[in-house]
């Protein structure tokens, strides 16, 4: 058993230990396959991270042993490892990973881990997002194509705003549609913006959408168009993270034209490699296609007058 190997990554080396660690065990894939799945996206990878506060997700014995979430860098970085600093509600900080480099993924990847779960802000302005989350997901009666349904009424309220969406698998049983706004808006503004969005695709959804807050009192036959994923320390898996499921399923970028027919479970790190190598990084263009949320915290203030989202108590 090889003990230990050397992976060089642009300008850096990066020793990845116990290499032939099994880490999904539907196919067998290894440590070492998770470090190259991740070198064969690194720029799409990097793209999706990049300066962004950002929580891992570390499986030491594999996806099927214990899930460890740190917000903290792992101890033993290497000096060119950046981080940011984030400050929680309790008066504590955290020290984050802060990615400027694909050898800083691999560094994660040798530290055990498999996603990636960055903030919606960006190290120069982490209390202003410069990224709105349109997060579909279905309750436990409904179906994928329930969710696909509620992402066509999501693209044509996008449409009709002028707003550019990029979609993507959860790497789950969900989609998630990233919209790329200035840094000018508090957490809270955007999160008010993304429930006034949810609220007018809850209306033209025919019922296939259930905003009701407590998921105890939800129909479990709709979707949840989560706005509260805007919440200031709130984070989702990025684009092309790896889920901590045993088939490797990757949380995958896609075409609009592709949703209909795209099925979460065909993007593992066994298929993405090939896919990327064709397609290049679907969601390059993101930064491009700003936003302004004035139209949506003008919804908000109107629906407001009726209702008003929940308070975030995170």
């Amino acid at each position: 058993m090889v003990e230990r190997v050397e992976l060089e990554v642009g300008d850096r080396v990066v020793k990845i230990s116990n290499p032939d660690r099994v880490y999904f065990s539907a196919r067998g894939e290894t440590k070492l396959d998770l470090a190259k799945y991740y070198l064969s996206v690194a720029d799409g990878v990097v793209n999706a991270l990049h300066h962004r506060p950002c929580m891992l997700h570390r499986f030491p014995d594999g996806v099927d042993g214990e899930k460890v979430h740190q917000k903290r860098l792992p101890h033993g970085a290497p000096p060119w490892i950046q981080t940011v600093r984030v400050d929680f509600p309790s008066g504590r900080h955290a020290y984050e990973l802060c990615v400027d480099h694909p050898a800083d993924v691999i560094w994660a990847v040798q530290m055990s881990t498999v996603e990636f779960h960055p903030w919606n802000s960006r190290s120069e302005h982490v209390e202003q997002p410069d990224e709105w989350r349109i997060d579909l997901d279905p309750g436990p009666q409904a179906s994928y194509e329930d969710v696909r349904r509620v992402a066509a009424v999501t693209r044509e309220v996008l449409d009709e705003l002028g707003a550019t969406g990029f979609p993507k698998t959860s790497g789950s049983k969900g989609i998630h549609i990233y919209v790329r706004v200035a840094p000018v808006y508090e957490f809270p503004d955007v999160r008010r913006a993304a429930w006034a969005f949810a609220r007018e695709v809850e209306r033209r959804a025919g019922g296939l959408v259930d905003l009701t807050w407590w998921r105890k009192d939800r129909d479990p036959a709709t979707v949840f168009v989560d706005y509260n994923q805007n919440a200031r320390d709130h984070t989702v898996a990025c684009a092309y993270s790896v889920r901590g499921t045993p088939e490797g399923l990757v949380s995958a970028p896609v075409t609009w034209d592709e949703l209909p027919e795209a099925d979460p479970r065909d993007f593992t790190i066994a298929t993405m490699p090939a896919r990327y190598a064709e397609l290049g990084d679907l969601h390059a263009g993101i930064d491009d296609e700003i936003y302004s949320l004035d139209q949506l915290l003008e919804w908000a203030e109107r629906d407001e007058k009726d209702d008003a989202p929940p308070p975030d108590e995170t």
